[in-house]
């Protein structure tokens, strides 16, 4: 007995390191700068590598905890496959660095006999981004492994909606206002800046994230309360915050941001129709005055976000427009580009050029420079694609990789658990985010990446617990 209590009280505080680890590395990656800056991505790096101790402490630990962490632990061989590519590709620069008037230098090497081995432009770069990234999965993969009650995981996605909520409204005010970054305390390296992230595009992948978790929070509210008592309860707040949350996606200024949030709002309304026609009709009244009602009142809300965003909303017509008049794609240089990038992969398409070294790579076939004709940067540090800038950089092998390492903890999902809001809400805001990763690049974001894992592995937590309580039910 005394053994058991020792378990039980050992996977407890494991428990609440997990949910205090991963909270922190949330909350700090989205209010400094978005987690997008050398200094703060290297102190990001550090407290993630934390998790390496909890996930050692996951695997140790005794009682039926142990063994369950210990049954998963399959889940990591594609992140350490993965990692072992990272580590030979670091052992076999393909460029050495040249200082010329205090300006670094990218001078190939012919390694012709070494070519086709794992490696990478500069080890330190790949080995500094497969830090972060490692310590970012490994800390969120805890989540699965340690968590042992709903409860808790509830309270990490109230951080995530919480904090995205905050961060709306700090962004909305500072964008309406017309004050810089931080309300004019710091210089953002980007003019596009929202909130307190450097790049408006991070922001809406961000803020998808949290937007998914409010509304599955709203519809979870509206499960656990009826009637009167509904607009009694956290259903009531819920409602603002989605809506305090969708309203900065047009203010922001970011299109692709807009259009995502107008697709979790449109499912959410679609689901909320259906279930008012359902009750209405299974209690015998009239269905068309509530439908005409919510009708009513999306209408009104999408005209008074109109009305605050109509400045970010003109702002943005008026530049596509311009594009369009000077005959240029609404897409600028977007095809240029992934062409070129995908002549980057085609050059080395098993194992890539490394990681985190595309800035680099892209000069081969586009020399930084002006373009003179267009009056364009003839240079791009990202591909504006993540999936096309990982076969860049890690190649098939690489790519499928990481592909495998989201794929893996996915077979402890079931179907059942896919209807319950706080199941289906989070993976179609993360799977939302994914796609907009074939046009942009969300992950370079260091709060992107790291909300992304942490609210995907609760949410996998959180459907895997739902799950077992529901058969210790039918029993």
């Amino acid at each position: 007995m005394n053994r058991m209590n020792r378990s039980g009280a050992t996977s407890s505080r494991l428990e609440q390191l997990a949910l205090f680890h991963t909270g922190a590395l949330v909350v700090a990656a989205a209010l400094v700068f978005g987690g997008n800056i050398d200094w703060m991505r290297t102190t990001l790096s550090l407290i993630a590598s934390l998790g390496a101790g909890l996930t050692l402490a996951a695997f140790l630990q005794g009682g039926e905890a142990g063994r369950d962490a210990r049954r998963k632990a399959w889940w990591l061989l594609p992140i350490i496959l993965f990692s072992l590519l990272v580590g030979i590709s670091a052992t076999n620069p393909t460029f050495r660095t040249v200082t010329m008037d205090g300006e670094t230098l990218f001078v190939r090497l012919s390694n012709l006999e070494r070519a086709e081995w794992p490696g990478t432009i500069s080890p330190e770069m790949t080995l500094r981004a497969w830090w972060f990234g490692l310590g970012a999965y490994l800390s969120a993969f805890n989540l699965a492994v340690l968590v042992q009650r709903r409860s808790v995981l509830l309270k990490l996605l109230l951080v995530i909606a919480g904090l995205t909520l905050v961060l709306a409204v700090f962004g909305t005010l500072q964008k309406l206002s017309g004050s810089g970054f931080y309300f004019g305390a710091a210089t953002s390296p980007n003019p596009r800046f929202f909130a307190t992230f450097i790049y408006y595009n991070h922001w809406g992948a961000f803020m998808i994230m949290g937007l998914s978790v409010a509304t599955g929070l709203l519809f979870y509210s509206a499960r656990r309360f009826q009637g009167r008592d509904l607009w009694h309860s956290p259903f009531s707040l819920a409602l603002v915050g989605v809506l305090l949350i969708a309203t900065s996606a047009p203010v922001s200024a970011s299109r692709a941001s807009t259009i995502m949030a107008a697709l979790v709002a449109g499912v959410a309304l679609a689901q909320l129709l259906t279930r008012v026609i359902k009750s209405r009709k299974s209690h015998g009244r009239a269905v068309w005055p509530h439908v005409l009602l919510i009708l009513g009142l999306t209408a009104a809300t999408v005209g008074g976000i109109g009305w605050l965003s109509h400045r970010s909303i003109n702002e943005r017509y008026t530049e596509t427009r311009r594009s369009i008049d000077e005959g240029k794609s609404v897409l600028g240089g977007r095809a240029e580009l992934y062409s070129d990038t995908w002549q980057l992969v085609r050059q080395k398409p098993v194992f890539g050029w490394g990681l985190d070294t595309y800035a680099v790579a892209f000069q081969l076939v586009r020399p930084q420079g002006f373009n003179y004709r267009d009056r364009t940067e003839n240079f791009y540090a990202t591909a504006h694609s993540d999936w096309l800038q990982s076969l860049v950089e890690t190649g098939f092998v690489g790519t499928a990789l990481l592909l495998m390492a989201g794929l893996a903890p996915l077979t402890c999902l079931r179907r059942r658990t896919l209807t319950h809001p706080l199941t289906s809400y989070p993976l179609f805001g993360c799977g939302l985010v994914l796609a907009y990763a074939w046009v942009e690049f969300p992950f370079a974001g260091g709060a992107v990446l790291i909300t992304f894992c942490v609210l995907f592995f609760a949410t996998l937590r959180h459907a895997e617990l739902t799950a077992r309580l529901e058969s210790s039910r039918h029993e």
